[in-house]
């Protein structure tokens, strides 16, 4: 499909194609500035073939961001760009000297649009109208990963561009000297006043589920006020409950490998689903900052954390590994450790921003976040399969296959299910933010409440 732009813009007139704003630009201190780091770390890598950006994307919007996230690190070009990729604009500059490809603010739109969409979003003005919905800058909230989003004017004389990514963060090509990368939007309104978005697509409808996956469920996630949880299968069916809501999930879509977890994003307005192959699908505000599913693995994917911010997060590999991205930082894995036992999931300490591994001993590893205990010493039943930390990130609980749970420092303990019949083993559990209960899940889609978390329903 070709198409046109909604209104008319002059890409002529905007600055991030000259010099107009490029002094103001360097001029202005980089707080805010997020450059996407999508390195592995740890021994979960073989290969150093760095990760396209489109996996994982699952609807147009986020197939938006991918393709304009694929882009990182490419020089700005003033001129340069289109729908095909990066090119030389012919004009020679800091960073982009004869030969050199690369975008400007519009261009990077350009591509990132058509890449999705097959639209085209012509840079000479003339474009016709009708095309697309428009997001005033009176509601920011309601911008989406994948919209496009203007700044410095007005929709039909802007100064700057770029796709907004979820969490308050645009890809953009801000001016000269500076590669493709993540801004946040503080940090725009900081040189620009914002114009508002285009949406360039048809997001998927949110709807409140009744639940009915298929087994196995592998994971749950809750809200962070605690008034609901989502619980997803393998297969990344995702069922909602209590407040929360149905962003979207992969029913009907052909993995490459199995989901192993889903986790909130700290707003609760989205979600990611994890899989065995590092594969980063999202829903919802949750943005993608990239994923191992382009790279050979020594061992599988289990789990991630996201950042506490959501602007970022950990992968972790059942031989340790750890691989960040986004403003994730590497504070060390057990990659490269003789391991007992298997790692088998990966939690945020929000107090320090460090993070804890846990083995399928309860084997605690600590980087950055204290060592509260562990059950590495004690004989289970069961194998632990799970770990979440505290409200206050002051203490975590650990979860067992057979419903045992065990909690240290400021975790308090409300109930487990161990020594009840259970017709699946329990694969999971989540912290009620609120009033410091837990919920647990097993294999079936059962739910237990303990303390007092609510049950808002199973599947």
């Amino acid at each position: 499909m070709r198409s046109q732009l909604f209104t008319s813009m002059r890409r002529a007139t905007t600055t991030c194609r000259g010099t107009t704003a490029v002094a103001l630009v360097v001029a202005l201190s980089l707080t805010g500035l997020m450059i996407r780091t999508a390195h592995p770390a740890g021994a979960g890598l073989r290969s150093d073939s760095g990760d396209s950006g489109a996996a994982g994307a699952h609807n147009v919007g986020d197939a938006i961001v991918a393709a304009a996230a694929s882009q990182a690190g490419v020089p700005y070009c003033d001129g340069g760009g289109g729908i095909d990729g990066p090119t030389n604009g012919g004009v020679v500059e800091a960073g982009c000297g004869a030969g050199t490809k690369g975008f400007d603010c519009m261009s990077l739109a350009q591509y990132a649009v058509y890449q999705a969409t097959g639209i085209v979003l012509p840079g000479d003005g003339t474009q016709l109208s009708g095309v697309g919905t428009f997001v005033p800058p009176s509601d920011p909230s309601g911008l989406l990963p994948g919209d496009v989003t203007f700044w410095g004017g007005s929709l039909d004389h802007f100064a700057h561009s770029g796709v907004y990514a979820g969490n308050d963060q645009v890809w953009d090509a801000v001016g000269v000297g500076i590669p493709v990368q993540l801004h946040t939007l503080t940090y725009l309104e900081s040189i620009y006043t914002y114009d508002g978005a285009i949406r360039y697509w048809t997001p998927p409808s949110p709807s409140l589920t009744p639940g009915g996956l298929d087994a196995p469920v592998v994971g749950m996630a809750a809200l962070p006020d605690g008034s609901g949880y989502w619980l997803t299968n393998d297969r990344g069916d995702v069922s909602a409950h209590g407040d929360a809501v149905d962003y979207g999930s992969l029913a009907g879509a052909t993995l490459a490998a199995p989901i192993t977890h889903i986790v909130s994003t700290p707003d609760g307005r989205g979600y990611w689903l994890v899989g065995a192959d590092g594969g980063i699908f999202t829903f919802g505000d949750a943005a993608f900052y990239g994923s191992t599913g382009s790279m050979r693995l020594n061992a599988p994917v289990v789990d991630m954390a996201p950042t506490p911010d959501g602007h970022g997060y950990w992968l972790v590999a059942s031989d340790g590994g750890v691989f960040t991205f986004g403003d994730a930082p590497f504070l060390g894995s057990m990659g490269a450790a003789h391991l007992e036992k298997p790692i088998v999931g990966v939690a945020a300490d929000r107090a320090t921003g460090g993070y804890w591994l846990v083995a399928s001993d309860g084997g605690i590893f600590s980087f950055g976040a204290p060592f509260y205990g562990s059950t590495g010493g004690i004989a289970l039943h069961e194998p632990v399969n799970g770990m979440a930390p505290t409200s206050d990130d002051g203490g975590y609980l650990l979860v067992a296959g057979d419903g045992g749970l065990f909690t240290f420092a400021d975790a308090t303990f409300q109930g487990s299910a161990a020594g009840v019949s259970l017709h699946a083993p329990i694969v999971g559990a989540a912290v009620d933010n609120a009033d410091g209960g837990y919920w647990l899940v097993g294999s079936d889609g059962g739910v237990f409440a303990f303390g007092g978390a609510p049950f808002y329903g199973a599947d």
